[in-house]
């Protein structure tokens, strides 16, 4: 008797355990955005390449835990987004002839302008703030996280298969030309999941 209680306390262990798996993967893979500190500009988690798929869970995992200005990416183009806005930044990895890497991001706004001179040094001037020091009486610059709206996770604004496959052909070419050649930069179709459909969230 007790070896067949003990026999079904396992199984109800093990059935337990492996939905609590199923349902925190199926949590994982219906988040589509997760915030990067320090600025919460959010990062896809419907791209398998931004973030590919854990090989134990399935659970897609971002390339990348945090972005400052001094983050190296692993892939370029990366791309984040301050749901505030109707488009996506593109990241890129700059490295000077002198002086430290940093990352440069694309603007839409001032490329429908000037492409050539649409990238800057990131974070954009909004995600940061000046602080006084009362004691030293310096100032420093500092991150100014953006706020995210309730549910943000799953947010959609905008169709981004239409917007990757209209910018990134132009944006990579701009890049290249102005910073050097990279043959490894990523396409649309390498950004986009082939599953991904969309659905426009309101805020």
């Amino acid at each position: 008797m007790k070896i067949k209680t003990l026999s079904n306390l396992l199984i109800l262990s093990l059935v337990i355990i492996l939905t609590s798996i199923f349902l925190l993967s199926e949590f994982a893979y219906a988040q589509s955005w997760i915030p990067l500190p320090p600025y919460n500009v959010l990062w896809p988690l419907w791209s398998p390449a931004l973030s590919p798929p854990d090989p134990v869970t399935g659970a897609p995992t971002p390339l990348l835990t945090s972005l400052d200005q001094n983050t190296f990416l692993p892939v370029e183009p990366a791309l984040v987004w301050d749901p505030s806005l109707p488009y996506f930044y593109f990241l890129y990895n700059y490295i000077p002839a002198y002086g430290d890497p940093v990352i440069k991001y694309f603007d839409p706004l001032q490329g429908f302008v000037s492409p050539f001179n649409s990238f800057n040094t990131w974070p954009p001037n909004y995600m940061q703030t000046a602080v006084l020091d009362p004691v030293t009486g310096t100032t420093s610059i500092v991150p100014a996280p953006i706020t995210l709206p309730l549910g943000y996770e799953t947010l959609f604004l905008f169709d981004p298969i239409t917007w990757l496959n209209f910018w990134v052909p132009l944006v990579n070419p701009f890049w290249q030309e102005y910073y050097g050649v990279n043959p490894y930069l990523l396409t649309a179709a390498d950004l986009l999941n082939p599953a991904l459909t969309f659905t426009a969230t309101l805020l």
